[in-house]
């Protein structure tokens, strides 16, 4: 009896000391972002090739902003890696792309690197996400998010959208016109009952 009084006891002790732990490593979670909705002002907390490792979204003062969701298994996603190179060199601080994957950065950044090696990348990398992938939800890549500068979403693209006459557009003026916007399908539904939602 007094053995299991005792083990009781032992584990009340174990279930107080640690909750507090747990409720601080609590992340925050945030809702999908509509286009013509706001973003929240996310932290970056593990981004590269930027003059700091952590800075706020609001911190670009770029015109308009771009988004590339990747990954390194996706060969699309390296297919378009020099054309946004291009295009970031081309529009310096009107535009801003900024590489976000969900990948750790041990991962990331020695590829990257090699990808790089002969010419350095210009454009900012943010890996380990999760705030701007349940910000901006998507199943295929790449996935091309587009906000004005004061957070608002104006477009969720392909590549195909990734021209500098759409972004032209956009600059001169502030709406990206009849640009098609990209809509992923979830292979798991059928597409009866996708049109269904709609």
């Amino acid at each position: 009896m007094k053995k299991t009084i005792s083990i009781i006891a032992m584990a009340t002790l174990c279930l107080f000391f640690s909750a507090p732990s747990q409720a601080q490593s609590v992340t925050t979670t945030f809702k999908p972002v509509k286009i013509g909705g706001r973003i929240p002002d996310v932290t970056l907390t593990n981004i590269y090739n930027y003059e700091t490792t952590k800075t706020n979204l609001s911190d670009f003062k770029a015109k308009l902003i771009i988004l590339d969701f990747w990954a390194t298994s996706c060969t699309s996603c390296l297919v378009y890696l020099p054309k946004i190179e291009e295009l970031q060199k081309k529009y310096g601080g009107e535009v801003q792309f900024i590489k976000v994957t969900c990948q750790p950065k041990a991962e990331v950044i020695p590829f990257l690197e090699k990808l790089h090696k002969t010419d350095p990348s210009a454009i900012p990398v943010v890996t380990d996400d999760s705030a701007l992938h349940q910000l901006f939800p998507h199943i295929n890549l790449p996935h091309y998010v587009w906000l004005d500068q004061t957070g608002k979403v104006v477009a969720t693209t392909t590549a195909k959208q990734l021209t500098a006459e759409n972004i032209d557009q956009f600059l001169s003026n502030d709406n990206i016109g009849n640009m098609h916007m990209k809509v992923d399908m979830n292979n798991s539904k059928s597409l009866t009952s996708v049109l269904k939602k709609q």
